[in-house]
């Protein structure tokens, strides 16, 4: 059976493609903070890739305008932690699939992530190391944390749940492309199936959503009486920021497209958090 290593595998992206890879069949073995590995602990980062077939890097320091506060930790996380795993899986010779991000936007965050990215490309264009990249749009679903970092809609879900106030910076006309976990787990899976190596591919649906639309259909699945806000937008966040997936890569090299429309995604996500809302803050 092969072994597969999925970095950041307790967190919610890799916990998916963990669940996805073991009833796939795969031996999904996970590798995480919250169990104390560390990405920059080389040692232990050569014992679990050294035995894996593939491996997920899922792991990371998440937060476009958190992420402001501790700089120098997203760096070591995004940047260098990766550059440990690219190493590793060089010396190993264990093919990697890391997930990045579509949106270019001028915070730690992105900017960590997109860097990551070029070193993936560095390591398998000038180092021979079977890579592939999926930029992830905006995953969703049950099980998301919401409270430090402020995802959208864990945020929404929890305030509309509790009848408060749901807050939308600047207009609210943002675009984002909300794609549910578990379609962005088999994006990540199917990258390495169809070794897909030195591609970037887009995990997304391609369907615009503005963020405002967004908060309205969540009161709305919530029977909320909850109103919106509209507050000045975060650093790190334009104001009329477009996050679109452009699908036809993942539709032809990887033969897939997104399952889960957003009505069901957003439905089953509700359902979860009005039963579970308490133990997904952190």
């Amino acid at each position: 059976m092969e072994r597969a290593l999925v970095i950041g595998g307790k967190g919610f992206i890799g916990g998916a493609v963990t669940r996805l890879l073991r009833a796939s069949g795969y031996d999904a073995a996970t590798y995480d903070l919250v169990d104390e590995q560390n990405v920059n602990d080389i040692p232990l980062l050569e014992a679990e890739i050294s035995g894996s077939t593939v491996v997920f890097d899922c792991a990371g320091i998440l937060g476009s305008a958190e992420t402001f506060d501790y700089i120098r930790e997203t760096v070591a996380a995004n940047v260098n932690g990766v550059l440990n795993v690219l190493e590793v899986c060089e010396k190993y010779h264990v093919p990697m699939v890391f997930i990045s991000l579509k949106s270019d936007w001028n915070n730690p965050y992105m900017i960590t992530k997109h860097a990551a990215t070029r070193f993936c490309l560095m390591y398998h264009e000038y180092r021979n190391l079977p890579v592939a990249v999926i930029r992830g749009l905006n995953a969703y679903g049950p099980g998301q944390h919401w409270g430090t970092v402020r995802k959208v809609v864990p945020t929404f879900c929890v305030k509309a749940l509790n009848h408060e106030p749901l807050t939308v910076y600047g207009d609210g006309k943002q675009i984002v492309d909300m794609i549910y976990v578990d379609d962005l787990a088999e994006v990540m899976i199917r990258a390495w199936e169809k070794q897909a190596w030195g591609q970037v591919i887009d995990g997304g649906t391609g369907v615009p959503v503005r963020i405002i639309d967004l908060a309205k259909k969540v009161i709305a699945l919530t029977d909320s009486d909850s109103r919106i806000e509209h507050a000045p937008m975060r650093p790190g966040e334009p104001e009329h920021a477009i996050a679109l997936a452009d699908p036809v890569d993942m539709v032809r090299k990887l033969g897939f497209y997104p399952h889960t429309s957003l009505d069901e995604g957003l439905a089953q996500t509700v359902t979860w958090y009005r039963e579970n809302w308490k133990d997904a803050k952190r």
